[in-house]
C-alpha cells in the first residue's frame, strides 16, 4: 500500500495535527524527536535565516533523523501555507508502528531509496574523479581520508589500503601547517593553491599545491572536506634556481660591465680605419643599450606591478653598482603611460630625488622619431648645486614586457661628461640611433 493511501486511514485521525502558514513546526537545534508525515500544504526548510529546501510532497517524511540518531534538529521547519500532518510522537512511535506497520515498512523504504540514491551519486561522482588528472580527496569532519581518486594514490604514492580511514595529515611533513589549513577553511572560505610538503614514500619530499573547501550535508551542517591537489615539486626547483641566479646576478653583472667598459675603451688604440669620434659614440650607445637592458629586465615584473619599494631599491642598486665605473648618467627616472613619475632615483641627490615622485612629464617635449624606442629630453631641473635650475638633457627608453607597453625608463645625462669623454653634446644625442631589442 502506498503511503498517499495509508495516511488516508480514518484511524490516523488521533495523530492528525494542522500548522498555519508561517507557523514554526520546530527549530534547529531543537531537542524534539517526533516524527512528521505531510498530508497536504508545503514546508520550508531553514539552516539559519538561509531556506535550503522545501517540503511539499504528500505523504513525505520529515523529522526522522533526530527521531532515529536521537540528535538535536539540524534545521528549522516553518509552514509556508496552511498544513495538515501526522504527527507521531516519540513516545508512542512503537506503539504506532504496531497498530499501522504499514507505515513503518514506508518509513524503511524511503530511507533505503535515499541511501541507494545517495550511494549510486558517491559511485558515479567517484568514477568521474578517477577520470580527473588532479588527485582529489574526500575527508571527514575528523579528517579522516573515506575516498579519493586514483591520481592521489600516483602523486601521494601510497593505495586505498593503507590510507583509507588514515589522518591526512600524517602524509605532509608539517602536520601543523595541513592544521592550519584546515582552520583557513573552517572559516567559511575555499582556500586555493596552498603549496605544502609532502613525505615521498620514496624518500626525500615533494611540493603539492592544493586547494580545499568544506563539505556540507543537506542541512548544511559540517561533514567534511574536499581538495584538489598536483603536484608542483619542479616549479619549487625552479623558483629556488631562480633566486640564487638573483643572488649571483648583479655582482656578475658588474665584472661583465668592467670587462666591456676595458674592452670598449681599448678599442680605439688597438684598430686603425676608424674615426676616433665615431667610435667613442659607439662606445656610448654600446652602453646605454646595455644599461638600458639590463634595468629594464630587472624592474620590468616590480613596475607593471606596482611595487614601488622593489623599484626603489633596485634603481639603488643598480646605479651604486654602476657608479663605481665611469657611466654617462647620474640618476634613473620611471615614469608611467601617462608619463607621471614612478620612481626615481640620483647618485647626486640620493633619496632627495623621491620628491619628483607623482609630478608629470606630460609637458616636456620629447624628441626623436616615431620609429625609433628611444627620445631626448631638455628640462631645467634644480638640485644642491645649482638652487637657481640648471638645463639638463635626459634620454627615455621604452618599457615594455610581452609587447605591452608599461611607460618609460628616463637616463639623466651628465652633460659635462658626455662632452668631455664622449664628444657627444645634446645634438649628438638626438641622432644616436638604438636597435630595437
Amino acid at each position: 500500500m502506498k503511503i498517499e493511501e495509508i495516511i488516508h486511514n480514518p484511524g490516523l485521525n488521533k495523530y492528525m495535527t494542522t500548522f498555519q502558514a508561517g507557523q514554526t513546526v520546530f527549530l534547529e537545534g531543537d531537542h524534539s524527536e517526533d516524527l512528521y508525515i505531510l498530508v497536504s500544504g508545503a514546508l520550508d526548510v531553514l539552516k539559519g535565516k538561509k531556506k535550503i529546501s522545501d517540503i511539499s510532497g504528500v505523504g513525505s517524511f520529515f523529522g526522522e533523523m533526530s527521531l532515529l540518531l536521537g540528535a538535536k534538529r539540524t534545521a528549522t521547519v516553518k509552514a509556508k501555507d496552511d498544513v495538515r500532518a501526522i504527527l507521531i510522537p516519540k513516545e508512542e512511535i512503537t506503539a504506532f508502528l504496531r497498530e499501522f506497520p504499514d507505515v513503518g515498512m514506508e518509513i524503511t523504504r524511503a530511507l533505503a531509496r535515499r541511501l541507494d540514491e545517495t550511494s549510486q551519486m558517491f559511485y558515479g561522482f567517484k568514477e568521474f574523479c578517477d577520470q580527473l588528472p588532479d588527485a582529489v580527496v574526500f575527508t571527514d569532519k575528523d579528517g579522516k581520508i573515506f575516498s579519493w581518486n586514483a591520481a592521489a594514490e600516483a602523486l601521494y604514492g601510497r593505495d586505498w589500503q593503507q590510507m583509507s580511514n588514515q589522518s591526512m595529515e600524517a602524509i605532509y611533513e608539517d602536520p601543523e601547517a595541513y592544521k592550519a589549513l584546515l582552520a583557513e577553511v573552517q572559516k567559511g572560505a575555499p582556500v586555493k593553491e596552498k603549496v605544502l610538503a609532502i613525505k615521498d614514500p620514496d624518500g626525500g619530499s615533494r611540493f603539492i599545491s592544493t586547494s580545499t573547501t568544506m563539505l556540507y550535508d543537506g542541512h548544511h551542517n559540517f561533514q567534511g572536506v574536499l581538495s584538489l591537489s598536483r603536484d608542483v615539486t619542479a616549479v619549487q626547483s625552479l623558483e629556488r634556481r631562480y633566486r640564487r641566479a638573483r643572488y649571483w646576478l648583479l655582482p656578475s653583472l658588474a665584472m661583465v660591465v668592467l670587462l666591456a667598459v676595458v674592452a670598449l675603451f681599448g678599442y680605439p688604440y688597438v684598430s686603425k680605419g676608424y674615426r676616433t669620434v665615431s667610435v667613442k659614440e659607439q662606445e656610448l650607445k654600446d652602453q646605454m643599450a646595455k644599461d638600458y637592458l639590463l634595468i629594464k629586465s630587472l624592474l620590468a615584473d616590480s613596475f607593471m606591478a606596482g611595487d614601488r619599494s622593489k623599484t626603489s631599491r633596485l634603481l639603488q642598486e643598480v646605479l651604486k653598482l654602476e657608479h663605481s665605473t665611469t657611466i654617462p648618467y647620474t640618476g634613473i627616472v620611471l615614469l608611467d603611460q601617462d608619463k607621471k613619475v614612478f620612481d626615481a632615483y640620483s647618485v647626486k641627490m640620493g633619496s632627495e630625488a623621491m620628491k619628483i615622485v607623482g609630478t608629470t612629464y606630460a609637458g616636456i617635449p620629447f624628441q626623436g622619431s616615431d620609429h625609433s624606442f628611444h627620445r631626448v629630453l631638455t628640462l631645467y631641473r634644480t638640485d644642491q648645486d645649482h638652487p637657481m635650475g640648471t638645463r639638463g638633457v635626459e634620454i627615455a627608453f621604452e618599457m615594455r614586457k610581452d609587447d605591452q607597453f608599461l611607460g618609460w625608463l628616463v637616463f639623466q645625462m651628465d652633460v659635462d661628461l658626455l662632452k668631455k669623454v664622449y664628444g657627444v653634446d645634446e645634438e649628438g644625442l638626438k641622432k644616436l640611433r638604438f636597435e630595437s631589442p
